[in-house]
Parts: structure tokens; C-alpha cells; sequence
């Protein structure tokens, strides 16, 4: 019977890791929430159109540099990495849209605060990498990079 404890543990342990997985999932999606509507904030609460694009491009950079360092990470399957590609591709664009480069028209300066409400919008309700799924670990590493890296 004493044998049979640390097993017991061990499955009770190993039947509960989904559950902390999923929550800690939520908190760092929560962070990255908050992440998203701070930049929106600061940006809102500036009243300079070129200090509101440098916030803008901050936020776009940290993202790109985070997304891009979780797709050189040697745990991420290529699935996972094709998916990392789409939202890599969405920064891109929002960062083309910002300045107006290639087929982007420029977002005017009076247009900034929404453009930043966009972000946030387009970050919580479009599915990540267009629909393409990411697996739960994934997803964890890259919001913890996003978090590191976005503060």
C-alpha cells in the first residue's frame, strides 16, 4: 500500500497539470490583454501625432522581436511556426499601414488612436495565425515572450 502513494500522488499530479496549464494560459492572456490596452491608452492619452506613432511602433517592434525569437525556439513545431508566420505577417501589415509602405496607404495622424484601437480589436477577436491552431505550450512560451519583451 505504501508503494502504491507516490503513484497515487503522481496521477493526481499529472491529472491536474491540464487544469493549472489552463489557467495559467487564461492569466497570461489576461496580461497580454492588458498589454494591448495600456498601448491603447498611452497612445489615446497623447496628444502628438508622432509621439503616438513611436508608441505605435514600439508596441509593433516588441511584438515582431518576441514573435520572432519564439519561432526560433527549437520546441515549436512547424505547425506551431506556420502559425507564428500569420501573426508575424499581421504586425508586418500593421506596421506597412502605420508608415504607408507598399500597397498601405499611410494612417493619417488623426486616425492613430483608432488605428491603435484596431490593433487591440484585430489581437482579441481574430483567431491566431488566421485559424490555424496552436498548441496550448505554444502558446504559453509566446505570451510569455510577448509579456517579457512588450514591458
Amino acid at each position: 500500500m505504501i508503494k502504491l502513494l507516490p503513484i497515487f500522488a503522481l496521477l493526481i499530479f499529472a491529472a491536474s497539470a491540464p487544469i493549472q496549464a489552463g489557467m495559467a494560459s487564461d492569466k497570461l492572456e489576461s496580461s497580454f490583454q492588458s498589454a494591448l490596452n495600456e498601448m491603447v491608452q498611452q497612445v489615446r492619452n497623447t496628444g502628438d501625432a508622432a509621439h503616438k506613432r513611436v508608441l505605435l511602433q514600439t508596441f509593433v517592434d516588441r511584438m515582431q522581436d518576441g514573435l520572432q525569437t519564439a519561432e526560433g525556439m527549437q520546441s515549436i513545431s512547424p505547425q506551431d511556426r506556420k502559425s507564428l508566420d500569420g501573426v508575424l505577417g499581421k504586425f508586418d501589415a500593421y506596421q506597412a499601414e502605420l508608415y504607408g509602405r507598399g500597397d498601405y496607404e499611410r494612417v493619417p495622424d488623426a486616425g492613430l488612436d483608432d488605428f491603435a484601437s484596431y490593433i487591440r480589436q484585430n489581437m482579441e477577436q481574430a483567431p491566431i495565425g488566421g485559424g490555424i491552431y496552436i498548441s496550448g505550450a505554444a502558446l504559453i512560451v509566446i505570451l510569455i515572450l510577448l509579456l517579457i519583451l512588450i514591458r
